[in-house]
């Protein structure tokens, strides 16, 4: 395209861009922004989400910072979805306090958390082991009628059940059928597995009637 003089614009870059990211070149997809800059092809949100997103799943939140910085600096509004990134980033590298902090930070920001917020943070916590911090969001999406989906239970019971918290992780499971949203094999594997390390053989063997209904 270059050497036919075709003009790259900013939704080419951003293909290119989020095209090396997906395979951890982000030296190259950084040098790209850089050219596109240079090129005074101005950068938009996508651009700076696919940056952020990219450094984050990489663990190299520090770079992915101050890729927001640049987006706030060009008065660029960061969305949930670059909010969210940065919170999986600091949870990936286990610094989930730090991603409460970003996820604390959204309301004052004029952010609402959403879905994919509350998931990283549920799983974040639960692989922590503080579930307490997990159950309290669980319910503050009760409250603010956010949709829980069958992966934030799947992250919860897990948590729960890693946590000794077998009757509460029960409980789910008897919300999920009240709510016609039947457990997956993922979720029975895990309160299986803790009912078994728990010698609670009998319940393991009534449940594993509900979970061969879930695989026919």
């Amino acid at each position: 395209m270059v050497a036919k003089r075709i003009g790259l614009d900013v939704f080419t870059y951003n293909a290119l861009i989020s095209g090396f990211s997906a395979v951890s070149k982000l030296n190259d997809a950084i040098g790209l922004f850089n050219k596109m800059t240079a090129e005074n092809i101005n950068p938009d949100v996508y651009t700076f989400n696919i940056l952020v997103d990219g450094f984050c799943k990489d663990g190299r939140v520090k770079e992915a910072k101050n890729v927001l910085a640049m987006m706030i600096k060009d008065d660029i509004k960061p969305r949930v979805v670059t909010y969210s990134s940065l919170m999986d980033g600091y949870c990936l590298i286990n610094e989930v306090n730090k991603a409460k902090e970003i996820f604390d930070s959204m309301a004052a920001r004029g952010v609402m958390a959403n879905v994919q917020s509350y998931t990283t943070m549920i799983n974040g916590f639960c692989k922590i082991k503080m579930v307490d911090e997990a159950i309290n969001l669980f319910e503050e999406m009760r409250c603010r009628k956010i949709i829980r989906n069958v992966l934030i239970y799947s992250f919860l019971i897990d948590g729960l059940c890693k946590s000794g918290r077998i009757s509460y992780a029960l409980k789910l499971v008897d919300e999920m059928h009240d709510r016609g949203q039947p457990p997956n094999i993922v979720i029975y594997s895990s309160i299986l597995d803790a009912l078994c390390k728990n010698h609670r053989v009998d319940q393991a063997i009534a449940l594993s009637v509900d979970c061969a209904k879930v695989e026919g």
